[in-house]
């Protein structure tokens, strides 16, 4: 309420959906201020970037035959996996690292007192990221162009935006449960480095699901990031899909919205109980 009590401010008297546009813009603003104002963050992920794809490509090609290191289609593989890569480390980092890092520095209970949404206000680090990805696809291609020499194939530009833009729904969900979890457990940090590399193992994001043998291949059908893998690589290289890609589209969607659902109810009731408990700043 401004002074003399005739006009609200718009921020309170902003309600539904325009309240809620105006939460993500401030956790866009912030996250990306917050990003960009680190210049040694930015070093290091153009660093980072062609030594991880190096690290893991070489090993793999140094244990096939030598006829299959210029195989385009083993190549394209590696590209969209390193991509796909992406979306799995967004799922562990984004949430769950953003409120870690209030924990850390204090001022998650001065959050938790004010009523924005709390998926919103704990996503700003989703923003850069999204940047960093639109930024990273560029960057890999010219870097495996130049390394291997092969076209990366993209036969339908439009289902490969499909699919990264449910992709990255999809990480979000996952982050939201994720977050949860750390937000009750605190510190989570190796298991992050854990799942991380259980997940890229076991929903074929460098290799087909069908090479897996059956118990875990049961088991990846069970993982919502093995359905965007499997269709990234239905739509960029029209490569055969385990189920029909319509089925896997049900799945994918059924699954995205239910993780949010479960990530958006986990939160309200771990940050209840937290208050409840009086555990909210302790970590």
């Amino acid at each position: 309420m401004k002074r003399g009590g005739r006009e609200s401010y718009p921020s309170t008297r902003t309600a539904g959906f325009h309240r809620l546009l105006l939460e993500v813009r401030a956790a866009v603003e912030a996250g990306v201020k917050v990003h960009f104002r680190y210049i040694a963050w930015l070093i290091s992920d153009i660093i980072a970037t062609p030594a991880w794809l190096v690290l893991f490509v070489t090993p793999v090609l140094l244990f096939l035959p030598r006829e299959q290191w210029s195989n385009p289609v083993m190549l394209n593989f590696f590209f969209w996996g390193y991509i796909l890569w992406d979306f799995v480390a967004a799922g562990l980092w984004s949430f769950g690292m953003a409120i870690r890092r209030e924990q850390q520095l204090g001022t998650l209970e001065f959050l938790m007192v004010t009523n924005a949404n709390r998926a919103i206000l704990f996503s700003r680090s989703v923003y850069p990221r999204m940047i960093s990805l639109s930024i990273g696809i560029l960057y890999v291609y010219a870097f495996f162009k130049a390394l291997f020499g092969v076209d990366v194939v993209l036969r339908s530009p439009l289902g490969v935006v499909a699919v990264l833009l449910t992709g990255m729904l999809t990480a979000l969900g996952f982050g939201l449960v994720y977050g949860a979890l750390v937000f009750r457990f605190k510190n989570v940090g190796p298991l992050n480095n854990v799942l991380q590399f259980v997940f890229l193992g076991l929903c074929g994001i460098f290799y087909p699901v069908s090479n897996l043998p059956e118990p875990l291949r049961s088991i990846a059908l069970a993982v919502p990031f093995t359905y965007v893998a499997d269709l990234l690589r239905f739509y960029a290289m029209e490569y055969p899909a385990l189920l029909p890609p319509a089925l896997e589209w049900a799945v994918l969607l059924t699954y995205t919205l239910g993780l949010i659902a479960l990530g958006v109810a986990l939160l309200k009731a771990v940050e209840g109980n937290l208050k409840k408990t009086g555990g909210l700043g302790a970590y």
